[in-house]
């Protein structure tokens, strides 16, 4: 069981580093390219701490707390209203 948690500690630190590079991406990026892998890579990482979260309560490991805080606060983070673009066409 100690290795099933682990292992969902490495998820959310996964899912927290590539989602807080995706955000990056999204919103600092000049390149039209980079912004939309930006908002793929988020949407992939939201995906996989959601489904790790899924085993998690499925499993009733004590690592679910950690994985919906990281993905509430991931969402948050994207939603946030910058209050002037960043960049513009």
């Amino acid at each position: 069981m100690a290795g099933l948690e682990l292992a969902f500690l490495a998820l959310t630190l996964v899912g927290l580093v590539s989602g807080c590079w995706g955000i990056a991406w999204a919103r600092t990026s000049h390149r039209q390219g980079k912004v939309l892998f930006g908002r793929l890579l988020f949407v992939a990482a939201i995906l996989v701490l959601g489904g790790s979260a899924g085993a998690a309560a499925l499993h009733r490991a004590e690592g679910l707390i950690p994985l919906g805080l990281v993905s509430g606060f991931l969402m948050m983070g994207m939603l946030w209203e910058a209050p002037q673009p960043t960049w513009h066409d």
